[in-house]
C-alpha cells in the first residue's frame, strides 16, 4: 500500500481517484469512512465508486466507527458546526478511526496519504497545503493533497472522465452535516429527518433542562429540534452568515 486516497466518493474525491488512475500511482488503495450518518441512498454510490476504483487496480476498504448515534449518547452532547473542538465528529468519526486502522494496516507508516483537498471549495481551504511530511492527523506519514489547485471546471473535467454521475451537491456521507446551511436543511429528505429526531428524542435534556438538538437554537431562529428548524430554513436565509467549516480535508468542503 504505497498511496491511501480518502475518500467520501464525492466529486473531488472521484476526481482524485481519476487523477491517480491517469498517473498511474502505484499501489493505490481507497479508503472510505463509515461514519454511520450517510444519507440512505448515498451506500449506493459508495457501491458504484468502489466497483468502478476496483476496475482499475485499486484496492477498496472501509474504515469503521462507532456511529454518530452512539457517539451522541456517549458524550451526551451533539456535536457542533464549525470546525472546532465541538465539532468532535470528525476525530472520532474519522480521524480516530482512520490512525487506529493505518496503524493496523501500516505499521512502518510507508504510506502516503492523499485527499481531494482544493483551496477554491471554501475560504477555510484557501490556504491548504500541498504537501505536508509529517501530518498528524494521519499518525505522522506524509500527506499529498494533490489537487489544491484544481478549480471546479478541471475537477469536473476529471469527473466527467469517470462512470460516476457528477453531483450538484456536495458528498453525503454525513447527512446531515453539522454545518449544514438552511438551504440544505429545507431539502431535508423523510429518512434522514426521523433519523435526527429519534437521536433528539433519546438525547433528551442537560443539566441545564435545554433540549439536546442537532442544531443550536441561536443559529436557527429559536427553533428547537430538527422539525422546527427545518421549518425555519423555509422562511429563512443563512446566506449573509459565516461559518467557519471544516478545513481538515476529513470531510466535505
Amino acid at each position: 500500500m504505497e498511496h491511501l486516497i480518502f475518500a467520501s466518493y464525492g466529486n473531488d474525491s472521484i476526481a482524485l481517484i481519476q487523477w491517480a488512475h491517469e498517473r498511474a500511482l502505484p499501489g493505490v488503495h481507497v479508503a472510505y469512512s463509515e461514519t454511520g450518518w450517510a444519507a440512505e441512498w448515498w451506500l449506493g454510490r459508495v457501491e458504484q465508486a468502489e466497483a468502478w476504483a476496483q476496475t482499475l487496480g485499486f484496492v477498496t476498504h472501509r474504515i469503521p466507527s462507532e456511529g454518530m448515534a452512539a457517539l451522541v449518547e456517549r458524550k451526551k452532547a451533539w456535536p457542533r458546526g464549525g470546525g472546532g473542538k465541538y465539532q468532535f465528529c470528525t476525530e472520532a468519526l474519522k480521524k480516530e478511526p482512520a490512525r487506529a486502522w493505518l496503524a493496523l494496516h501500516d505499521p512502518a507508516g510507508e504510506t502516503t496519504c492523499l485527499t481531494g483537498v482544493r483551496r477554491e471549495e471554501s475560504e477555510n481551504r484557501r490556504d491548504a497545503p500541498e504537501h505536508v511530511l509529517a501530518s498528524e492527523d494521519h499518525g505522522g506519514r506524509e500527506l499529498w493533497q494533490p489537487l489544491v489547485r484544481h478549480t471546479a471546471a478541471e475537477r469536473d473535467a476529471l469527473v466527467l472522465k469517470t462512470p460516476m454521475p457528477l453531483l450538484p451537491f456536495r458528498s453525503k456521507e454525513c447527512y446531515p452535516c453539522v454545518n449544514a446551511r438552511k438551504g440544505e436543511l429545507k431539502l431535508l429528505d423523510s429518512e434522514a429527518r426521523d433519523r435526527v429526531h429519534r437521536i433528539e428524542v433519546r438525547a433528551g435534556v442537560n443539566s441545564k433542562g435545554n433540549a439536546r438538538v442537532m442544531f443550536s437554537p441561536a443559529r436557527h431562529g429559536g427553533a428547537i429540534g430538527i422539525d422546527a428548524v427545518i421549518e425555519d430554513a423555509k422562511h429563512n436565509s443563512d446566506e449573509l452568515f459565516t461559518t467557519a467549516g471544516c478545513a481538515s480535508g476529513w470531510c466535505a468542503g
